[in-house]
């Protein structure tokens, strides 16, 4: 979808149900004029999907290039390589950064069963508590 706006265009589909990641991409210019380089935002949850377009729509005219808004699924997370930088970071951790990694996972997925009113939402934290093998003490 092309949404056109003064001077600019943003270019975007609409997110699938399956797609979990989002990121507002463009292209600017470097030392040599005949080079362009790639920035983006960072990846955010799919949740935040209208929030990129309407950031984008806002920022186009200041831009000498489109905008992308990129949702992300999860064979773009394990088919490409856009995440191998992460998945380095995570292979890099001693046994004390994992686990400090896992427990903000872990109270991050609770926080969502708490307070998220979608049961699809919720369900889903409840599946990866359960990956976790998280055991619910009284």
């Amino acid at each position: 979808m092309r949404i056109q706006t003064t001077r600019k265009v943003v270019i975007t589909e609409q997110p699938e149900p399956d797609d979990v990641f989002v990121y507002v991409g463009w292209s600017g210019p470097t030392d040599d004029p005949q080079v362009r380089r790639t920035m983006s935002t960072r990846y955010m949850p799919i949740t935040e999907y209208q929030a990129c377009v309407d950031w984008a729509v806002g920022m186009a005219d200041q831009m000498a290039h489109p905008l992308y808004v990129v949702p992300l699924n999860h064979r773009d997370i394990l088919c490409t390589s856009r995440f191998d930088p992460m998945r380095a970071a995570i292979q890099g951790m001693n046994d004390q950064e994992r686990g400090e990694m896992r427990q903000v996972v872990v109270t991050t997925c609770c926080e969502v069963m708490r307070d998220c009113d979608d049961p699809e939402i919720r369900a889903d934290m409840f599946d990866v508590l359960r990956k976790l093998k998280v055991k619910y003490e009284s």
